[in-house]
């Protein structure tokens, strides 16, 4: 990471600040010819909610209006920006959330004592606020302002293609979409923030350095084949939202350099450096291959994506350095070693593993494996170099998935592989646990699950990749249907007992209480989205049951109740919607927010409420990338986790 112009380069301790993320940590087969008849889903569902009523779900005005959102700069109530640093300048890349100063001045600084003391370190070049409630405030502002979690980009990259392949829509701009898809797949190949004064290849890489950044024992020095962070910034130094405005009175700038005028009150040095195994899974395989796919596929009805193409140039790039943080038992770790945790300045455990983010992985990997599988097929101009290059990245691929070799010719390194984790590791009690540890030296036992938090997101994700039929084969019949049962128990968000959604996980106040009545703590659009994505999927298992088999009246049972809560649920979310937010009642809804957040647009809100999340971030009720991005996929019955996104069987 480069300082700002006029100083020397920030020291590696400088990169090592923690922050609460915006979100955590946290898909190709040949398509058919002919374009979809758009999936709308217009106005079909039945007034199932007994409270606040939502809007109509969103026809194809509102669609266009919530796509506008993804496709828009933010001065037209979008979430994009243009880049100005190296070959990214023009280019327009999109931001996680969009807020205002008096979101964040009226409403979070009402709880909170927000004056905050920014000091520069003459030592590291960095600009910070010191500890305090209000620095980390600060913090979370000014990352939620300037950044993107290369998750929220990934979704963003398949949203706006199905928008375009799918619904048949334009950027407001008239551009090539997808061009503007793949700015995100520069910024990561060329490895610098959008507005950097000095770009560099590293800068947003975790490239080993000394042992920080160290990937299970093995160094990565190409940046091309480093992890990228979870989330990037627009620039080193960054904007804090309330400078240039009223709110900039809560702000105080310490004994600034007097050689620098870059370092100025409201501004504060990035300290979000955190390499995540989950978030790079969607960054380099889900989103770009996703979206080239369906470019490729549907949009220009080819048969194939090009092997040229950078999505997949950035894939095959960095499927050794997956492939390299995978463990014996098949589990892949959460981070490389020296990463800093969410909270605090602890270090990650380097034989933690995430199972969420193996979710993402195998996903990813499964789509990968669809796109080269029939890349080699179909596209005649391949070099056998280009050949020889395919056929090693399936067999890496498939030996991370099945088990096998995941090293290389002179150091070989068996592994178990995904699916042998998942089945024997990851799966405990009916569920999947959220995380543990593997093949850690000295352990007693080769997985150490965690089980203390549950995860919402573990089980939607996980049974939306894998597929009922796959979970039920391994656990017995019904075992994804009670699955879903469990989690709606301590973790489905409704009223009475009616579901609308899901929060995040075990300890939001949500789930069933004692009389059988939905409880309210908090409801997330993207994580409920995923819930809708798992509800599809075992819908589809059970409805595919024979009528001679002895569970197929069990099985329509499980469809009746599966499809009143997936109408319920995309019904519910439609109150999660910008425009119609404002006069829902949920509690911990900001007063005035039609006034603290003006938009034309039609973006969805990321959560109900503001709520510190169990796994170290704040949820904020302010318009969202992913979570309107998920809604584009949901509207368009589009699974994220598996090849195409099941669009040949959804015809």
């Amino acid at each position: 990471m480069t300082a700002p112009a006029s100083t020397p380069q920030s020291t590696l301790a400088a990169l090592k600040g923690s922050m609460p993320p915006m979100r955590r940590p946290a898909l190709s087969q040949e398509r058919p010819r002919a374009r979809r008849r758009p999936c709308l889903l217009l106005a079909l569902l039945p007034t199932l909610l007994a409270g606040p009523q939502p809007a109509a779900l969103a026809g194809s005005t509102d669609l266009e209006a919530s796509y506008r959102f993804l496709t828009s700069d933010r001065a037209a109530g979008g979430i994009l920006y243009t880049a100005t640093a190296g070959k990214l300048q023009g280019r327009r890349l999109p931001l996680s959330f969009y807020d205002s100063a008096a979101y964040w001045g009226e409403h979070v600084c009402a709880a909170a004592d927000c004056a905050v003391v920014d000091v520069y370190n003459p030592h590291t070049y960095t600009l910070t606020p010191a500890p305090s409630v209000a620095g980390d405030l600060q913090t979370e502002r000014v990352n939620t302002h300037n950044g993107a979690n290369i998750y929220d980009a990934a979704a963003w990259q398949i949203a706006v293609m199905l928008g375009r392949a799918i619904n048949g829509l334009s950027a407001p701009t008239g551009e090539d979409v997808y061009a503007l898809a793949s700015n995100q797949n520069m910024l990561l190949r060329e490895g610098h923030s959008g507005d950097s004064s000095h770009p560099t290849p590293n800068e947003i890489k975790a490239v080993t350095a000394g042992s920080v950044f160290v990937y299970n024992g093995q160094r990565v020095d190409d940046p091309r084949r480093a992890y990228s962070f979870r989330m990037t910034p627009r620039s080193w130094l960054s904007k804090d939202p309330f400078a240039g405005t009223p709110y900039s009175r809560h702000l105080t700038l310490a004994n600034p350099p007097a050689d620098n005028k870059e370092y100025q009150p409201g501004k504060v040095s990035w300290t979000d450096w955190k390499p995540i195994t989950g978030e790079n899974s969607w960054a380099l395989l889900l989103g770009p291959l996703q979206a080239a796919a369906l470019h490729y596929q549907i949009e220009k009805k080819s048969t194939f994506v090009p092997f040229h193409d950078p999505a997949l140039g950035n894939a095959l790039a960095m499927l050794p350095t997956f492939a390299a943080m995978q463990s014996s038992l098949g589990a892949v770790y959460y981070a490389p070693a020296g990463t800093v945790a969410n909270q605090g300045d602890q270090l990650v455990d380097p034989y933690f593993v995430a199972v969420e983010n193996n979710i993402s992985l195998y996903a990813g990997l499964q789509v990968l494996q669809s796109v080269l599988q029939t890349t080699l097929r179909q596209e005649k101009g391949l070099s056998p170099t280009d050949r020889a290059s395919i056929e090693a990245a399936l067999q890496l691929s498939g030996a991370m998935i099945h088990g096998g070799n995941i090293g290389t010719p002179d150091k070989p390194r068996a592994s178990d592989g995904l699916l042998a984790f998942f089945k024997n590791a990851a799966w405990r009690d009916g569920e999947f646990v959220q995380g543990g540890r593997a093949d850690a030296p000295g352990a007693a036992s080769r997985w150490q699950p965690s089980l203390e938090t549950k995860a919402v997101d573990v089980n939607t994700w996980g049974i939306a990749a894998l597929g009922g039929e796959q979970i039920d084969a391994w656990f017995g019949f019904g075992a994804g249907y009670r699955n879903w049962s469990q989690v709606k128990r301590w973790g489905g968000y409704g009223k009475g007992t009616t579901l609308w959604g899901v929060g995040f996980s075990d300890q939001d106040g949500n789930g069933i209480d004692p009389d059988g009545n939905f409880r309210q703590g908090v409801l997330s659009v993207e994580w409920t989205a995923g819930a809708v994505t798992m509800v599809r999927s075992l819908i589809a298992h059970y409805q595919a049951i024979a009528d001679a088999s002895p569970n197929y009246a069990q099985a329509r049972q499980f469809v009746e109740s599966l499809r009143q809560d997936e109408q319920s649920m995309l019904a519910a979310m439609e109150t999660l919607r910008a425009d119609t937010y404002a006069s829902a009642d949920f509690n911990g809804k900001p007063n005035n927010y039609n006034k603290l957040l003006p938009l034309s647009t039609k973006p969805y809100l990321y959560a109900s409420k503001r709520y510190f999340i169990p796994f170290g971030w704040y949820a904020n009720p302010l318009p969202s990338t992913c979570a309107t991005a998920w809604m584009i996929m949901i509207k368009n019955n589009y699974n994220p986790f598996l090849p195409g996104g099941g669009l040949e069987k959804n015809q």
